[in-house]
């Protein structure tokens, strides 16, 4: 009898926690897809954007700033430094940054950021084993930033959010410029870590909430640099996790197409072509 009651109670334990996994899910699906909604009618009733003005970009990258994927031009490593350098010296004048009243500046935050997410990485395998690795994988950044830091990229996303393009094209130069291995300075991450975060963004369920709770030009153009980076692991023999990356290609194209308001959507598509031949797609 004791055995029975034992077993009966084993099975509704984990009964009851298959119901919360299940539910769980469920409600995370349909929060999503109703983001998801709201975003396709927010892009239907928008415009395109003219392009932003040199003027605007000057302010944030410094006197000469122009953009970084123009087809007849190479950028030095001095220039694209000198840039960010320039963009974390606008940062600190900013009002809404000053707020936060950070040691050390944006700059020295940034390093700190790195420096932490390097250190504690997400997962990319076994995130559903169980509801604590879910979890886990779904608070990673409030779990390692914490909310100060989360608030202040929210802002950033915010209040820079008409010259957002330019600054996700300079850092990703800045972060992928003569990164052939993983001897790297620490404000500037590896191509493992890179690589790291690109898998958890495209393939993961934390990952993909995420992206799907931003505005559709910051999800689009963060999942972009995540498959160039993931080419990138792929030539430097760096995909131990094998992700495959025609999958995500594939999808790319499309919303790149119909995303309005980008200024270097046809240098994008471009690039997504090359690609397409590559991988034979």
């Amino acid at each position: 009898m004791r055995r029975f009651i034992t077993v009966s109670i084993v099975i509704l334990v984990l009964g009851a926690a298959g119901y919360l996994a299940y539910t769980l899910i469920i409600n995370w699906h349909k929060t999503e897809l109703e983001t998801v909604r709201m975003q396709f009618q927010e892009e239907l009733q928008a415009r395109e954007k003219s392009p932003v003005p040199n003027e605007r970009l000057a302010e944030a990258f410094g006197e000469i700033a122009t953009d970084v994927l123009q087809k007849d031009k190479q950028i030095s490593e001095e220039e694209i430094t000198r840039r960010i350098t320039a963009f974390f010296s606008y940062l600190d004048s900013q009002e809404y940054v000053s707020a936060y009243q950070l040691e050390g500046g944006a700059y020295q935050q940034f390093q700190l950021t790195i420096k932490e997410l390097s250190s504690q990485l997400p997962l990319l395998a076994g995130e559903t084993e169980s509801l604590y690795t879910l979890y886990r994988n779904m608070a990673h950044f409030f779990r390692v930033l914490g909310i100060k830091r989360i608030n202040l990229i929210k802002d950033i996303l915010e209040n820079e959010s008409d010259i957002i393009e330019s600054i996700m094209e300079n850092f990703y130069l800045w972060f992928t410029i003569n990164n052939h291995s993983d001897e790297r300075e620490i404000h500037r991450p590896s191509l493992k870590m890179l690589y790291t975060y690109s898998g958890y963004f495209l393939t993961t369920l934390s990952g993909r909430s995420y992206l799907l709770r931003r505005h559709a030009k910051v999800r689009i153009l963060t999942t972009y640099y995540c498959v160039l980076t993931l080419d990138r692991a792929n030539d430097s023999l760096l995909n131990a996790n094998g992700i495959d990356i025609r999958p995500h290609i594939t999808l790319l194209i499309p919303d790149v197409s119909n995303q309005t308001g980008l200024m270097n959507k046809e240098q994008y598509l471009s690039e997504l072509e090359k690609l397409t031949n590559k991988y034979q797609l």
